[in-house]
């Protein structure tokens, strides 16, 4: 009986541990960072507003993340990068999981940083 309580208070104890690290990670994939490299300026092409998608072939949200993007924003320009093509800018900027948005002004700043199947609120909140 008291090795059954010892073995499930262990699992109990390193899902708590994998679940704080993910979390961890999760965020800091997602933070913006203050030292983001501006975007090339054949990204953003003399647009005021530039959202650059970072894709894969087989990536299965980045098709209604870009939809969101055109119906939140159609006035910007929408750029998408597929990484298995460009893998020098996946490494330039630090992309490590598809989807991956980032929104640039017109110099190439990076204004916002999303990774995943970003939702239209979160997205609404880079427009404002």
């Amino acid at each position: 009986m008291t090795l059954r309580l010892a073995v499930v208070l262990g699992l109990v104890l390193l899902t708590g541990i994998g679940t704080v690290a993910h979390r961890r990670r999760e965020a800091r994939l997602a933070a913006p960072r203050d030292t983001e490299v501006p975007l090339h300026r054949s990204l953003v092409a003399g647009a005021r507003r530039t959202w650059v998608v970072f894709t894969t072939p087989y990536c299965a949200s980045c098709g209604p993340v870009l939809e969101r993007i055109a119906a939140l924003d159609p006035t910007a320009a929408l750029v998408t990068v597929d990484v298995s093509q460009s893998p020098e800018l996946a490494l330039r900027h630090d992309v490590r999981r598809a989807p991956t948005v980032l929104l640039a002004d017109a110099q190439g700043r990076v204004l916002a940083r999303f990774v995943g199947n970003v939702g239209t609120g979160a997205l609404a909140t880079a427009v404002t």
